[in-house]
């Protein structure tokens, strides 16, 4: 089947690439596609098909690069005249754009007191690690991980080792898969399974306290990873940390209180003020995210909650970048329920995706200095997502589609060109780390956006040649070729998820164009997320596999049913009863009279009241 689909683009009106074009060579570009032309990729080249380009002859583009040589240092000789020695170096006052990390105080985990520990090494069922790596790890958890989620701090790292286990080796399962450190590149090899025994105890002990709250979190945004994305148990993981959130009345937390209540009677300790307003911010921001990268309602969404959360920014002290991003979400949040119970109709969702666009236009307005690319790669994501939903609906009219397609395209290229940029940009001269390791830190919502916005620009500019020009095409094409070689070169292994979703991308452009009139998803209910799931189901058909789940099989055996107890009723009890007997500890308090009822002789259980120890009371 893949060999008689035509291969995408339909209809490319340049088949070279402008490196190739400009180096006059003969160029595979339309072959090799969504991966660059062999040139390219043999020269780490950006590879672009431009309609529009002209070839520079080599003697023009010599007295270029000289004039531009001359231009620089009669600059560098200016400044020096000027005094520029008094300058700052241009590369360590690069804008926070560039990392997005710096608008975050690097103290959320003091590590002073961790030098006094006397433990060499930390253990987790044999599994051992020194404590050189592990303040390694906490180390680029604060830099890197930590300022995507700012929720922690500042606490010391030995009350989180001493106090907060779970918290903990969290923090350390997730670096060591993300960033593993050269000198035990093997440790999450080593640490997965004891970890997930862990978790699975953690996550059913009940009442919860805010560490695990905060853990949980972290794991939802840097979860580990899965054969399959539908075994992925990020969201299972978010309502149980929103639900222990809601139990702590976090949601009613006050930044402006001096204190906290007293929560004996619920079981946990209520930590301070700033740690529950930081830490139920965290719920609502992973939690309606994660719902906007699912398809699904978000968790906190209640008019009342929002408005809540909206108040507690305006009091709150949070790093600029993180309060723009749950303001956008905030956005997202509440014109998604509009959009979601609305009656369907094309005037109201565009008029509601407009009221949306001005919304996120007007945050851009009112936060100029906390602005990064960071925050516009986000707001964009939430435009195509609500452009998505709306596109898809079935009352979706004609002309509003058009319009929302357009829309769809240049926010779908700002995505990609953003993401891009990011992953070209030269790492600064005192960073370790190459750009690929960088990335890997990014959280998985960050590559939701990327994949959608790539299925998006296949599906709607690709895959449907007759609905959009050569020029738009062709501008999809090029894109889809920086999202490829960006998922392709993060890949750490075979079928790893980075590797899975390039593969995904190279399946979907051998498959034959969709007319426009079959441009309705096939699931519905998960609103714009539901061309990403036809996307996945349209490869798995490209590749032979089945797209429904098999039904269980009941085994059948000759075997007879047990028949009836040979126990008598009267002895059913009595032969349960070394295991009754045992002292049963209970937190019930009955009175002494209960228990010395002669009625109880009926079950063969003696009436004694010295077997049974009441507890403290509640």
């Amino acid at each position: 089947m893949a060999s008689s689909a035509p291969s995408w683009p339909g209809v490319r009106p340049v088949k070279t690439c402008t490196e190739c074009k400009q180096s006059k060579l003969r160029c595979d570009s339309k072959d090799m596609f969504p991966n660059p032309c062999s040139r390219c990729q043999a020269r780490n080249l950006i590879c672009t098909v431009d309609p529009s380009f002209r070839r520079t002859p080599a003697r023009k583009r010599l007295e270029a690069m000289s004039r531009e040589l001359r231009e620089l240092r009669d600059q560098r000789i200016a400044n020096s005249r000027t005094g520029s020695t008094t300058s700052p170096d241009p590369d360590s006052t690069r804008s926070q754009d560039s990392s997005g990390t710096a608008s975050q105080p690097l103290d959320a985990i003091l590590l002073e007191d961790f030098e006094l520990l006397a433990l060499e090494s930390f253990e987790l069922e044999g599994v051992i690690i020194n404590k050189q790596s592990v303040l390694e790890m906490i180390k680029l958890f604060t830099k890197f991980f930590h300022p995507h989620l700012p929720i922690l701090g500042p606490i010391s790292l030995k009350a989180i080792h001493h106090s907060h286990t779970f918290l903990f080796w969290t923090i350390i399962i997730i670096v060591s898969f993300r960033s593993p450190l050269p000198s035990d590149d093997n440790l999450f090899a080593r640490l997965h399974e004891p970890y997930m025994r862990m978790l699975r105890t953690e996550i059913l002990r009940a009442p919860m306290p805010l560490s695990k709250i905060q853990a949980l979190l972290f794991l939802c945004m840097w979860p580990l990873p899965v054969s399959h994305q539908h075994d992925d148990p990020s969201w299972l993981y978010c309502g149980i940390a929103v639900n222990a959130a809601l139990y702590m009345s976090l949601h009613r937390s006050n930044p402006k209180a001096g204190s906290t209540p007293s929560l004996y009677s619920v079981g946990v300790m209520s930590g301070s003020a700033h740690e529950r307003t930081n830490t139920w911010l965290g719920c609502f921001y992973v939690s309606t995210s994660l719902s906007m990268h699912l398809g699904l309602p978000p968790m906190i969404n209640t008019p009342s909650d929002l408005a809540s959360i909206r108040s507690i920014l305006g009091e709150h002290s949070l790093p600029r970048e993180f309060s723009l991003h749950i303001r956008v979400l905030l956005i997202m949040a509440g014109f998604t329920n509009v959009l979601v119970h609305n009656s369907n109709d094309g005037v109201v969702d565009s008029s509601i995706t407009q009221l949306l666009d001005g919304e996120l236009d007007t945050l851009r307005v009112t936060f100029p200095d906390g602005w990064t690319s960071m925050t516009d790669y986000i707001v964009m994501v939430v435009k195509m997502h609500v452009y998505t939903l709306v596109i898809t609906r079935h009352r979706s009219g004609v002309s509003s589609r058009d319009i929302l397609l357009k829309l769809g395209l240049a926010a779908a290229l700002r995505i990609i060109h953003l993401a891009n940029s990011r992953f070209q940009e030269r790492p600064d001269k005192n960073q370790t780390m190459t750009t690929a390791q960088r990335e890997r830190t990014l959280p998985k919502d960050y590559f939701r956006g990327l994949a959608f916005a790539t299925i998006f620009l296949l599906r709607y500019f690709g895959l449907n040649n007759s609905a959009s020009n050569a020029e738009e095409q062709q501008l999809a094409a090029n894109h889809v070729i920086m999202s490829h070689t960006i998922f392709k070169t993060l890949a750490t292994r075979p079928r790893d998820e980075y590797d899975r979703v390039s593969s995904l991308f190279e399946t979907l452009c051998k498959q034959a164009p969709i007319p426009p009139d079959t441009g309705k998803p096939n699931i519905s209910g998960r609103m714009g997320v539901s061309i990403l799931l036809d996307a996945i189901n349209a490869a798995r058909e490209i590749r032979g596999y089945p797209v429904e789940m098999p039904e269980p099989e009941v085994q059948t055996t000759t075997e007879s049913l047990p028949g009836p107890s040979n126990v008598s009723q009267g002895d059913v009890f009595a032969a349960a009863s070394p295991q009754l007997v045992e002292p049963w500890q209970s937190d019930l308090a009955f009175a002494n009279m209960f228990w010395g009822d002669p009625s109880w002789d009926v079950y063969n259980l003696p009436a004694d009241v010295s077997q049974f120890h009441p507890g403290h009371g509640l």
